[in-house]
C-alpha cells in the first residue's frame, strides 16, 4: 500500500511551454523527479493545458508558431492572476520589452541557458 504524500510535500505542478521538442525534452529529462510537469508545443496546448492541469508555475516561451506568447500570459493572467511565470526567450534583450510591456513575472532566461538556472527560477517562482 502507498502512503499518500501530504499535500504541503507534493511536487510543484509546471506548465513548460516550449515549441522545441529538443527543449521539452530536455526539460522531462533534468527535471523528472522534480516536478509534476505538462508540456504545450502551441498557444493553443498552452490554453488547454492550463486548464486541465491547474500548474502552480507557467515556464512559457514568448516565440510559438501559432501564438505571441505575451497573448498567451495575457490570457492566462485573466484566468490566473497570482499565477508564477518564468519566461524563456531567445531575446537578448528582454528586460526593456518586459517593462514596456508591464508583464509580472518571476524572471527569465534567454536561451541557450543553463537548466540549473530554470529551476532555481521555478523554485523561486511566486
Amino acid at each position: 500500500m502507498t502512503t499518500p504524500v501530504p499535500p504541503t510535500q507534493s511536487p510543484r505542478r509546471v506548465l513548460f511551454v516550449e515549441d522545441e521538442p529538443g527543449l521539452r525534452r530536455a526539460y522531462q529529462r533534468f527535471f523528472a523527479r522534480q516536478y509534476d510537469m505538462a508540456f504545450a508545443g502551441t498557444g493553443r496546448e498552452a490554453r488547454a493545458e492550463f486548464e486541465r492541469f491547474h500548474p502552480h508555475v507557467l515556464v512559457l516561451d514568448l516565440r510559438l508558431p501559432d501564438a505571441d506568447g505575451v497573448d498567451v500570459l495575457r490570457d492566462l493572467r485573466a484566468l490566473r492572476p497570482d499565477l508564477p511565470v518564468v519566461i524563456t526567450t531567445s531575446y537578448s534583450s528582454m528586460q526593456p520589452l518586459v517593462e514596456l510591456l508591464g508583464l509580472k513575472h518571476s524572471g527569465y532566461v534567454v536561451k541557450p541557458f543553463d537548466l540549473n538556472d530554470l529551476s532555481r527560477l521555478i523554485d523561486d517562482a511566486r
